[in-house]
């Protein structure tokens, strides 16, 4: 079974279709993205993959996805929808492991939150961010970067 540590770029691609209306090479790329990191959390959803998530991630899928939306229970509700369906690994577990993956790479502090998880969980890292996606390979992570992705 595939073990997963979805950043809040694919969480929130996801989870929230693209809200731009008009039809053009744009939208054709958000739409491209948002079915692929569907994709990985419908296998999330069936029970094809298992998803870990260090916590501070559901507080940032609400954050994000109620600037997106304008709407603060569509927050609440993107964030509930993260903490069911994901293993939730607390920050106390991670910090140790984020502080010398943060010191290393020279990332920020969130980008190394999500590493550490991906390391402490043996999962594959899934992001949309470059420069994370870097971080996490130089750490020996197995890290994929969504926009470089194919759907299946």
């Amino acid at each position: 079974m595939n073990t997963v540590t979805l950043d809040t770029t694919v969480l929130v691609k996801g989870i929230i279709p693209p809200g731009r209306r008009k039809k053009d090479p744009v939208y054709e790329e958000q739409f491209r993205l948002y079915s692929i990191a569907r994709n990985i959390i419908s296998e999330v959803e069936n029970g094809n993959s298992i998803m870990y998530i260090p916590s501070v991630a559901a507080v940032e899928v609400a954050a994000v996805a109620a600037r997106l939306t304008g709407k603060y229970k569509r927050g609440i509700l993107a964030s509930d929808y993260v903490k069911e369906q994901g293993n939730i690994i607390y920050d106390v577990y991670l910090l140790d492991k984020a502080i010398k993956i943060a010191a290393g790479t020279k990332i920020s502090g969130m980008d190394a939150i999500f590493i550490a998880c991906a390391v402490l969980t043996g999962s594959a890292l899934i992001t949309d961010d470059k420069k994370m996606y870097d971080a996490a390979l130089k750490v020996g992570v197995g890290a994929k970067l969504l926009r470089l992705l194919q759907m299946r």
